[in-house]
């Protein structure tokens, strides 16, 4: 019978090229620094989605994912896992000494500060609760009871939901009220703090060093967002590279270094 920790996550078949390939790959020597199994699902990670759901979501794929993440999670739990551990396949695990995950409680997920630009072109950080980390315990309630309300809101939704409905919007709602413990650990950049941190700093790497006391140690990319403007930038492979290159050989210009 399995048992101890398993991280799991999803990829389309042959997507494992560039940073892509080694955000997976930072994920999996976290994993195995931790005693943990890796596993890597493909596109049939979507199979278990009810044919409604898909058919209502066919646009939107990170919409399908909330769900099946979910599924799988409790399919791995009831396998025999202690615990199940999904993070997105564009994240970059970068200090992998600060990722800790012990502690969090039977269902847990991951904090981000959002840099973006408001009206007058000032930097904002916004606070959300993601799933690009979810952390789920064995007898743990809460992820039934996610997964249903997750079916609940796409069925009753009037045409197809907002690309984070189901996600991080749900998740940022429900957990000043269920109490779900988060972590900084696993973060998110916004395409202005992967531009600064590729160019090797900047205004909104600044702002978000100052919202962050305790710099994380791994951070989600956005990859919906590639090819699209955001705050004047406009997210490609090639700057995702660089900003790698960075965050993996400079230690994220010594932000992770800093007050020690």
């Amino acid at each position: 019978m399995a048992e101890g920790t398993i991280v799991f996550q999803s990829t389309p078949d042959g997507a494992r090229g560039g940073w892509r390939g080694r955000c997976l790959s930072s994920v999996e020597g976290w994993a195995s620094a931790n005693g943990a199994e890796w596993r890597l699902l493909d596109d049939r990670f979507l199979d278990p989605v009810p044919g409604w759901y898909r058919a209502k979501t066919a646009d939107r794929p990170p919409v399908q994912a909330d769900l099946a993440r979910l599924i799988e999670a409790r399919r791995l739990l009831d396998d025999g896992w202690r615990r199940v551990v999904w993070l997105d396949a564009d994240t970059l695990v970068f200090a992998p000494e600060g990722l800790r995950l012990d502690g969090l409680g039977p269902a847990s997920f991951g904090v981000e500060h959002w840099v973006q630009a408001d009206t007058r072109g000032r930097w904002r950080v916004r606070r959300n609760v993601h799933n690009a980390l979810c952390v789920f315990e064995a007898g743990n309630s809460a992820l039934d009871f996610l997964i249903d309300t997750v079916l609940s809101i796409v069925r009753r939704h009037d045409g197809p939901p907002a690309p984070q409905l189901v996600g991080p919007k749900l998740l940022s709602a429900l957990q000043p009220l269920a109490g779900f413990p988060v972590t900084e650990a696993v973060g998110a950049f916004s395409p202005p703090v992967i531009a600064d941190i590729a160019a090797g700093g900047g205004p909104a790497l600044d702002a978000l060093r100052r919202a962050t006391p305790h710099p994380p140690a791994a951070a989600n990319f956005a990859a919906s967002l590639i090819g699209r403007e955001t705050d004047g930038v406009t997210l490609t492979d090639a700057l995702l590279e660089r900003a790698v290159d960075r965050l993996l050989g400079e230690r994220v210009l010594g932000w992770l270094d800093r007050g020690a």
